[in-house]
């Protein structure tokens, strides 16, 4: 269902919304939204996530509905209307916003709902509290959120109290949903827009293990490009629409559209066996038919990159902590009391091939002494690994091959970008070769678009890799 533009009432209303959302924007420093890690939603996308939801209630009932970070409240607005579209006509909202300087267009929205619908009843609560911090023992029937986006210290109150959900460094939106799974009704839904990186990731583990088991993935949008979806705003992460219900079920629905205007739908439908990879909880999304085949090859592989003895580890120069001991020269090398090694970063692979030293404003030495030794690695054979690449970009794992014989030097700096790829003893030449053929073949790639949706291509993710013997010929 989509919400008809002939409403004009809702529309006018939305957009509305949206404008003082956007004023409020620009007005609003770069410092206060990182603070509160704020955008807001387009119309399209509320109106969107607003149809995500099955309503079997019944419709004498009266429905609690949860906005957890309301802004301006064109989430909630946006549910309600599709709500009063279908007959329902007794609702109880609880908004959670902790952003004075929306407060009052979050009030006066929510009135102004209330006025076009007298008929109805409508009962809200604006609570100016932390969501996470807050003791709630009310259950929701529906809970509709954009949560805010930011890293947390492990040692946040936040992250103290949501403690059970987080390894490593968490992000604020994964603890909005996972308390939000905790006050779901027993038939209750929430539709949730985030950034993808939950889905995969080390750090997302225990979260996703957590909501996969306290909630069922119904539902999964995804955006063929990343513009867009807010406005004002640049927006690094893929963004995906999801829905979890506490009805579980073993059937689920992707769908996706080129941007915010969902012009054009594609829909896809599968199972959590199949786009649930088991060991890691990591979830796969993917987009077609092809897809669904590519996904069934690799899951279905008896050996991953690690089984078949390959090592992976990240670069350690990390150069604005390092500057002191960086060269872009090799006039030192001569000397006798200073000794400098090559340093490579992926800007010296053309094509997997290693071009080195380059003349550009990158250093390409770094001293070679008892200081810089912790940061350097024997200079063997490795397959280095680009660490940040994007779904825009024609390949997703982009490598290079380093041979040994390639360096005059015993030890080789790693910029901190690139990860390398090994194996006790050390890989041959020619097995280097075949394994580098199979990193960067269209199916890898294509799996691996399924399977992340960062901008990096993490050392887990590679080293878990499955590999099919179909596809690898040393196995």
């Amino acid at each position: 269902m989509t919400i008809s533009l002939t409403d004009q009432s809702h529309t006018n209303l939305l957009k509305t919304i949206e404008y003082k959302a956007s004023v409020y924007a620009k007005t609003t420093s770069s410092d206060q939204k990182k603070k509160l890690g704020q955008f807001f939603t387009d119309h399209r996308i509320a109106d969107f996530m607003a149809t995500r939801f099955s309503l079997n209630l019944p419709k004498n009932q009266k429905i609690d509905i949860l906005d957890c970070g309301a802004g301006h409240g064109i989430l909630s607005i946006s549910l309600l209307n599709v709500l009063i579209h279908k007959g329902y006509t007794d609702f109880d909202l609880t908004l959670y916003e902790i952003d004075p300087g929306v407060l009052q267009d979050l009030n006066a929205n929510l009135k102004a709902l209330k006025e076009d619908h007298p008929s109805i009843k409508f009962n809200y609560s604006i609570i100016e509290k932390n969501f996470i911090l807050d003791t709630i023992t009310k259950k929701f029937d529906l809970i509709i959120s954009n949560p805010p986006y930011f890293k947390l210290k492990k040692d946040d109150p936040e992250a103290k109290e949501m403690s059970h959900v987080v390894h490593g460094q968490p992000n604020i939106y994964m603890l909005f949903m996972a308390k939000s799974s905790d006050l779901l009704k027993e038939s209750g839904e929430m539709v949730f827009i985030t950034p993808r990186s939950f889905a995969s990731g080390t750090y997302f583990k225990r979260f996703r293990e957590y909501l996969l088991e306290h909630s069922s993935l119904d539902h999964i949008h995804i955006f063929n490009t990343r513009k867009e979806h807010f406005k004002n705003e640049s927006i690094l992460q893929e963004t995906i629409i999801t829905k979890f219900s506490k009805v579980h079920s073993k059937a689920v629905t992707i769908t996706s559209s080129e941007d915010s205007s969902f012009t054009h739908i594609d829909k896809l439908h599968t199972t959590k066996d199949l786009i649930i990879e088991g060991y890691r909880n990591i979830i796969c999304i993917p987009s077609s038919k092809k897809d669904i085949e590519i996904l069934d090859l690799f899951h279905n592989a008896s050996s991953t990159m690690k089984h078949l003895g390959y090592k992976i580890s990240t670069g350690k120069v990390v150069t604005f902590r390092s500057r002191e001991l960086l060269s872009m020269t090799p006039k030192s090398l001569s000397e006798e009391d200073t000794k400098y090694s090559p340093l490579l970063w992926m800007q010296n692979f053309k094509k997997e091939t290693l071009t080195f030293p380059l003349d550009n404003k990158k250093e390409q030495y770094i001293e070679c002494s008892d200081r810089s030794r912790s940061l350097l690695v024997p200079t063997q054979n490795y397959i280095l690994i680009k660490r940040f690449s994007s779904k825009e970009q024609h390949r997703r794992i982009n490598i290079g091959y380093l041979y040994k014989d390639d360096l005059n030097s015993e030890y080789v700096g790693l910029e901190n970008h690139l990860n390398y790829l090994y194996k006790e003893g050390e890989l041959s030449k020619e097995e280097m070769q075949d394994l580098g053929s199979f990193l960067i073949s269209e199916n890898v790639d294509q799996y691996f678009r399924i399977l992340n949706g960062n901008t990096q291509v993490n050392a887990s993710d590679i080293i878990h890799l499955p590999v099919p013997k179909e596809l690898y010929k040393r196995i």
